[in-house]
């Protein structure tokens, strides 16, 4: 998982994901190729990527990433070969 953060500084980003416990890799899209690459207008917007690299599942806006319409996502993507 990515956090793609335009605008915002290595440290900060640091800051926020040391106080949420986050523990992924972060891509800073600096000149925001990647926002327009993926068509990223609203923030935050996730992404779930198989194990090929295809985006299986998209989302604008925040999500609960622990109720059961992401887990059954993420889940069945696990289960995939």
């Amino acid at each position: 998982m990515f956090f793609i953060m335009p605008d915002e500084s290595k440290k900060s980003i640091e800051k926020f994901m040391k106080k949420e416990s986050l523990h992924m890799p972060v891509l800073i899209d600096n000149g925001r190729k990647v926002n327009r690459l993926f068509g990223v207008w609203a923030l935050p917007t996730s992404y779930l990527i198989d194990r090929h690299g295809m985006v299986r599942y998209r989302v604008m806006g925040p999500q609960d990433w622990t109720g059961t319409e992401a887990i059954t996502a993420i889940d069945r993507l696990l289960k995939e070969n």
